[in-house]
Formats: structure tokens, sequence, C-alpha cells
């Protein structure tokens, strides 16, 4: 019997996880998506990084490894619910910087942050109608800014 893409994107991500000396089962999810695995370790930190870096590695090299086998489903990994919570707080990030330039009419930016990160910020402010957003600079320095809303 031959192993599925998230069979097989599950146990590369266990063995890339036991690298780090972690010894961590990940939970698997199939959505319309792709395939979605979560870990709940107590060394997440360490599997997480700096601003996600370490995370988004992983997430990079499962890919690339279920890729190679000529599934091309997609694999999103979260560590300790981090993505989530992140998301959430971009989120809410971007509803305060609305306020902020509705009320005084003056453009705000973001720090730099990558694609997924500006997507969530383009979507949490997309059907407001009193603002735009704009990604703005080159990669690996690109940033949002929240902008009134041109008429």
């Amino acid at each position: 019997m031959s192993e599925t893409a998230a069979q097989l994107a599950k146990r590369r991500l266990e063995e890339l996880v036991s690298f780090f000396g972690v010894n961590a089962e990940a939970i698997t999810r199939e959505t319309p998506e792709g395939i979605e695995l979560e870990i709940e370790a107590d060394s997440s930190g360490r599997l997480i990084g700096y601003h996600g870096e370490t995370l988004r590695a992983l997430q990079y090299l499962v890919n690339l490894m279920v890729q190679k086998s000529g599934d091309r489903q997609r694999v999103y990994i979260d560590i300790a619910g981090y993505k989530k919570a992140r998301a959430y707080s971009l989120e809410k990030q971007a509803q305060e910087a609305a306020e902020r330039v509705i009320a005084s009419g003056k453009e705000e930016a973001f720090p730099p942050m990558n694609a997924a990160e500006r997507r969530i910020v383009h979507l949490a402010l997309r059907d407001l109608g009193t603002v735009d957003t704009d990604s703005r600079g080159e990669e690996p320095k690109r940033y949002i800014v929240v902008l009134p809303k041109s008429t």
C-alpha cells in the first residue's frame, strides 16, 4: 500500500522535528486548500523560531518533499497555534490602523512582513470600504500601507 501525501507530509515533518531533538506527533487534517499539520510540543519556541522563520522553513521543506513525490497538494504547518495567534494579532492591528487612518486622513505603514502576513492584512481590510491597502518595497523588506479610500 503506498503512502498518501498527507501521510508522507506527517512522517517527514515528524522526522524534521526529531532532528531538533523534539519528540512530537503531528495532527493531520485534509482540507480543500491542502494538508494541514499541527504540532503541540514543549519546545515549540525552538520549532517556531524568530518571527516564525523556522516554522516557515519547515513548511517549505515539507512542501518540497511532498511535491517531489509527485503530489501537488499544498502543506500548511502550524506549531502550538502560532500562525492562528499571529493572524488574529495582524487582523486586530489592521483594524486599529484603519481606524487611525480614517480619523487622521493620513496613510500608515506596517513594518516589513512576509507575503502570507501581508495577505492577512489585505484581506482583513478589503471589505471596509473606507481604506485601501497597498504593498510597497522589495522583498524581504516589502510592507503594507493603509491609506484613505481614493474616490
